[in-house]
């Protein structure tokens, strides 16, 4: 017993199994408690001495020889005292691997997925008619998991882009001014081409703290969308990627909630 204590405790010290408090090592540590025990009702206590101590030791040399004398008569029993105890042992050492494997099934399996997801173009209704807009005038819609700004320009001519500023995500539809076939953002004065979404002025007001807050925010363009009004009706459709959510919020989702990935492609 003192040699499985032993190493025992050098496995604790030494951190070779921090689980050792887990159900399935106290079980096997048990197990082999027990088994140590029965063996130990089963044999000789001369058996347990070493012949170097029995030779430096009379005195005990002598009270392992009357002991080992005295021992004929219980024999029996103690064999089956051992016998009990290994079973016992046994028993325990199965029920220990039994809870161990239903721990390691029970545990939350990651289920990462470096699946591509691709673009899905579709025309999409806004529920906008052509003639219900003006020159200049600006109206926000979110199709499929997309924030589109539908809009006309100084010259009536239909255009759609992104509703919100690529500068930090200011809604472009609160308060926002087309001039010409350029949109200005409401809030840092930032400009682009509403054809192309090409950047023309980055962040110009307000004085100083306009430019500052464009200075540490990478330059971008602003995104256009194809759009097109039906030949009856006049119904605005917007050509959208309807996975574009889905890709977006991919790696978002599975890094900071979703421990175990979300493979149907359905969101939160």
């Amino acid at each position: 017993s003192s040699h499985f204590g032993s190493r025992f405790r050098d496995k604790v010290i030494d951190g070779s199994s921090p689980s050792c408090v887990l159900v399935r090592d106290i079980a096997e540590m048990l197990s082999k408690v027990l088994v140590m025990l029965g063996a130990a009702l089963a044999c000789p206590a001369s058996a347990f001495v070493p012949s170097q101590v029995l030779q430096h030791s009379p005195a005990l040399h002598a009270t392992t020889a009357i002991g080992a004398s005295d021992e004929a008569a219980p024999q029996d029993s103690r064999s089956g005292l051992g016998a009990t105890a290994t079973a016992a042992g046994l028993c325990l050492a199965a029920i220990g691997a039994v809870a161990a494997k239903k721990r390691r099934s029970a545990k939350t399996q990651r289920r990462y997925t470096t699946q591509v997801i691709l673009p899905a173009l579709q025309w999409i209704k806004t529920g906008l008619k052509l003639g219900d807009m003006q020159a200049t005038e600006l109206r926000a819609k979110n199709l499929a998991g997309v924030d589109v700004l539908v809009g006309k320009d100084g010259k009536g001519t239909l255009f759609c882009v992104a509703n919100l500023c690529p500068h930090i995500g200011t809604p472009m539809s609160e308060g926002a001014d087309v001039i010409g076939d350029v949109i200005v953002c409401p809030l840092h004065g930032s400009s682009f081409k509403v054809t192309t979404g090409e950047l023309i002025d980055w962040c110009p007001t307000p004085f100083i703290i306009g430019p500052l807050t464009g200075f540490v925010v990478e330059r971008k363009n602003l995104a256009v969308f194809e759009v097109r009004s039906s030949f009856f009706g006049g119904d605005i459709e917007v050509l959208v990627d309807t996975n574009a959510k889905k890709a977006y919020e991919a790696d978002y989702w599975k890094g900071l909630l979703d421990a175990q990935g979300k493979d149907d492609g359905t969101f939160y």
